[in-house]
């Protein structure tokens, strides 16, 4: 009777996803286990799948003829507790489980195996008629397993001769001959002796307190620090303590900008103990890194949400470092939140987990509050300092005094102090390019995306308007194209136009951007980082990249250039990621022992938001926001679900909305159904977007519309359907 494996099999197509059964060959009995990376045949094509089961043929649920799987990958299995938590995953979020399984495997690259040579079992050493034998025979008993090369080293011999020897021994069955992958590390750690700073007494309690927390209850725990009051370092003394139970450490943080950062700290204080996983890593290295995690070779693994996936075993401790960011979330299917995801992995691994920010999102804060988290808080900046002060600058008054210019007469003054004295200024712009749009002031016409709903960003470096969305650019008109007036003029401002008037303003100082754009290249960033941080570059001019966790001491000056930029979206979070973005940005300046300065310019200096983060009242913030979330029913009171339906057919997408509306509520479920309405981006690659959104006081409510909707029948397969649970983004 043929054995069967239940695969978890990787198709295109939602109607067609899900787990098969094949039937196991005999030469791949020893080989097949659950968690296994597999090639089966699907649809007249070969597919990747993880193999989750087992069964005899006769217990399948089945009646048709089965195939085989085609070939295994034995260079890793998935361990059990990563396939538990793709099934929970699978479960909360209303995916299959192989959509999460795939998130947890490497790339599938082909990479140098290197021979490991190891004295047979029961083998002794015997008079050799060859002496190098002998002597290469007793290296292997002693050092075993070991590769060619380092026996070479030992005996000071050269390489051919002691493949020679190995090749003899091998055929004698003295010595066994294995393949592994050929791992290094490909970075420099940096063994010199680093003495740790001096703790504060601020520091030393909450480090106190989160070290009972992992021995004991390992109860979730927020730890709300100013900006400066010396979180990392509280992170860097918990792992010392949980490395020395044996266990590791799993540290995410929300950007790649923050990264560089990070780890050279983290690879100081533990060389060679750090691997790091992020987008940026050539599928090679993020193998490599992989592997070292997967092997244990790794104590400590830092990287972006997807680092969440990492095959650590025995961990210990996750830390969420600025755990308020929104690219914690995944915003492509599968809609995983790697804050939730962290949490279901701590409690399967019976790990603890540590959420640091100066900026707490409203929900832990409110879980912290309530007690469901622990609190801990860390008032005031290591070096003593106090928080930068900060001024607010109306906008509208610059314009009534004649300044159309995007910098105010009050930062223009500030940045000429700071540069005067040889000091750096960082200047915030939360939008990308040089101009937001390009209109023409005699018709109106609007530079547009064909295929998005959205006007087009002109970029000066290459004189095109580019779609941030489906990446369509043209080169930007130098008449209009409607009524062929040359009056073409660019409105907005991006951060290379903040670029552009520094460097006209300032002609000799180095400037450094920090974007989307001005990053894409592998290695620009860290780059970047270094001219600022060697004084190269005086000014820094960025995005949300640049809005935490960096750390430059002669910094003296911040400007936020539109603190409104993420105020006036269409979605219920607005306020609160406004007040985190100038909060953030504001805890660059004085950071060192030079005293900072922030100056805030908007246009909405009446906003709560714009106020309390210039006024450091996180209280009243927090206490205004959730009476408003309350009011609204919006998180933390009630848990959100937002469907989305694209498709090219307008007609077809709004029906289809309306369809799936109707069986929700035929269900009878303990939920609100909003909708369905265009969705505000409406129009994206070609595709029109209808949202609907569920809310409801009981999660489990929305799990089960999350299993309804996986099981539809009879749905246009000409509109996709996606479902977001908690989400981040309804645009």
């Amino acid at each position: 009777m043929s054995e069967l494996a239940e695969v978890a099999v990787d198709t295109k197509h939602p109607a067609i996803k899900g787990e098969y059964y094949y039937i196991v060959p005999e030469p791949l009995k020893e080989k097949l286990k659950v968690g296994s990376r597999v090639k089966v045949p699907f649809n007249g094509r070969t597919v990747d799948g993880v193999v989750i089961g087992f069964l005899k043929e006769e217990e399948a649920p089945c009646d048709f003829s089965l195939k085989e799987i085609s070939a295994v990958d034995e260079r890793y299995v998935l361990p059990p507790f990563m396939l538990e938590l793709a099934e929970r995953l699978s479960k909360y979020y209303g995916a299959h489980i192989i959509d999460f399984l795939k998130l947890m495997l490497p790339p599938d690259v082909s990479l140098p195996r290197e021979a490991l040579y190891s004295a047979a079992e029961a083998s002794e050493a015997e008079s050799f008629r060859s002496k190098i034998q002998g002597e290469v025979f007793r290296v292997i008993k002693d050092a075993g397993p070991i590769t060619s090369d380092d026996i070479s080293k030992i005996l000071g011999l050269p390489p051919s001769k002691v493949k020679g020897a190995l090749s003899s021994l091998v055929k004698k069955g003295l010595v066994k001959k294995e393949f592994r992958l050929k791992i290094w590390d490909h970075y420099e750690d940096d063994k010199k002796p680093v003495f740790p700073p001096q703790l504060t007494s601020e520091q030393s309690k909450v480090l106190e307190e989160i070290n009972q927390n992992i021995e004991n209850e390992k109860k979730p725990v927020l730890l709300f620090g100013v900006t400066g009051s010396g979180k990392t370092e509280v992170y860097i003394r918990a792992i010392e303590k949980v490395l020395a139970k044996g266990q590791k450490a799993l540290v995410l943080v929300p950007e790649i900008s923050l990264t560089p950062q990070m780890t050279e700290r983290f690879r100081s204080r533990f060389p060679g103990r750090v691997a790091v996983l992020h987008s940026r890593l050539s599928d090679g290295e993020r193998f490599r890194e992989w592997y070292r995690i997967y092997r244990g070779d790794a104590d400590i693994t830092i990287g972006a949400r997807s680092a969440v996936f990492a095959p650590i075993r025995e961990l210990g401790l996750i830390i969420v470092d600025e755990e308020h960011e929104t690219s914690y979330k995944n915003m492509e299917f599968p809609f995983y939140d790697a804050r939730q995801v962290a949490r279901f992995r701590a409690e399967l691994q019976g790990a603890a987990v540590l959420f640091g920010s100066a900026t707490p999102s409203v929900e832990s804060f409110y879980r912290a509050v309530k007690g469901e988290f622990g609190f801990l808080k860390l008032t005031r900046r290591v070096t003593g300092k106090p928080l930068p002060p900060v001024e607010i600058v109306d906008m509208r008054e610059e314009l009534k005094a004649g300044n159309k210019h995007i910098f105010s007469r009050k930062l223009c003054n500030e940045m000429d102090a700071a540069l005067a004295r040889g000091e750096q200024v960082i200047l915030f712009l939360n939008r990308r390019g040089h101009s937001t749009f390009v209109l023409c002031r005699d018709c109106g016409y609007v530079l547009k995306c064909p295929h998005c709903d959205i006007s087009l960003t002109y970029h000066m470096s290459d004189k095109k308007g580019k779609c941030h969305y489906c990446g369509f650019e043209v080169k930007a008109p130098d008449t209009c194209p409607n009524c062929d007036s040359r009056r073409i003029r660019y409105f907005g401002s991006g951060t290379e136009k903040v670029e552009q008037e520094i460097k006209i303003r300032y002609p000799g100082i180095g400037v450094v951007r920090v974007d989307a754009d001005s990053t894409s290249r592998k290695g620009a960033l860290e780059e970047m980082l270094w001219q600022f941080k060697s004084g190269k570059a005086q000014v820094m001019v960025g995005t949300q990249s640049i809005a935490k966790g960096l750390d430059f001491p002669r910094v003296s000056l911040v400007g936020i250039i539109a603190a409104d930029v993420t105020l006036n979206l269409p979605d219920f979070r607005a306020g609160e990621r406004t007040f985190q973005l100038i909060s953030q940005v504001a805890g660059r300046a004085g950071r060192g022992d030079i005293p900072g300065k922030v100056i805030v310019q908007t246009y909405c200096p009446e906003s709560l938001a714009v106020r309390a983060a210039c006024q450091y009242r996180f209280k009243d913030f927090y206490r205004e926001e959730l009476i408003n979330r309350k009011r609204f029913e919006y998180p933390p009171f009630y848990f959100l679900m937002n469907l989305i339906f694209t498709g090219v057919d307008n007609d077809k997408v709004e029906a289809a909305a309306i369809k799936v509306r109707k069986i929700l509520e035929e269900k009878g479920l303990q939920v609100k159904i909003l909708g369905p309405i265009p969705a505000p981006r409406f129009k994206v690659k070609d595709h029109f977007r209808y949202n609907l959104l569920l809310k409801s006081k009981d999660q489990e409510s929305l799990i089960r519309a999350g299993d309804i909707l996986k099981q539809l029948k009879g749905f246009d397969r000409k509109v996709l359907l996606s479902w977001d649970m908690d989400p981040q983004d309804l645009m």
